[in-house]
């Protein structure tokens, strides 16, 4: 996990951890349009949520700038909502509101833990499909006994992937141009092994559907 550096003034103003700083530095890349103030709060959601779900950030940042490119007021023409693009009966059944950013990324890195835990059987298949279900529903995952045969999700999935790998390039530039530290590259057998269901709230259902 990326790790976080701070410190504190004499003055006792507390510096922003350099993880946020770095990651929120990459987020303006991706939605220019953002003011400093909301990158730093979207990264440190992020990693927040990295943290209790035991996801790589820069898997969920890349699923985020897919869905809404960091754009907390996207609604899609099937009516999925904010930053993740949730559809309002999966925000529900997860207890978050999707007009509130932060709600709205917890929910969305919690809906993709549930999802990489229910294919993590498939092996290296399982990261995959768990994507293609964020897009197109588990159960069009379970029926087609993979990605399903939509275009929309196939060009999803990788799209996704390919966003994984740009900005975990990007973050690790950010590291060593802010700070000279590199950041850890991502892998995703590290996250799935390290995965640990008891970090999730009680309260998340097991498998919430995205219904277009």
């Amino acid at each position: 996990m990326v790790a976080f550096v701070s410190s504190v003034h004499p003055a006792g103003a507390t510096e922003i951890p350099a993880a946020e700083t770095n990651y929120a530095t990459v987020l303006r890349t991706i939605n220019p349009h953002l003011q400093v103030h909301q990158s730093l709060a979207y990264a440190r959601s992020l990693l927040v949520d990295s943290e209790r779900t035991k996801l790589d950030p820069n898997l969920i940042m890349a699923l985020v700038t897919v869905e809404s490119s960091w754009q907390q007021t996207a609604v899609s023409r099937h009516g999925a909502r904010g930053l993740g693009q949730l559809m309002p009966t999966t925000a529900a059944h997860l207890g978050v509101n999707p007009w509130d950013p932060s709600q709205n990324l917890r929910g969305a890195s919690a809906y993709l833990r549930t999802l990489i835990d229910r294919f993590a059987s498939r092996g290296v298949n399982g990261m995959r499909d768990a994507i293609g279900a964020y897009n197109a529903g588990p159960h069009a995952v379970e029926k087609y006994r993979g990605i399903p045969p939509y275009s929309e999700t196939q060009h999803y999935v990788k799209k996704v992937l390919a966003q994984w790998q740009r900005l975990s390039v990007r973050v690790a530039k950010a590291f060593v141009a802010n700070a000279g530290i590199a950041a850890p590259a991502a892998d995703e057998r590290q996250w799935l092994a390290n995965a640990d269901a008891s970090a999730l709230p009680a309260t998340l259902p097991p498998a919430a559907e995205q219904q277009p």
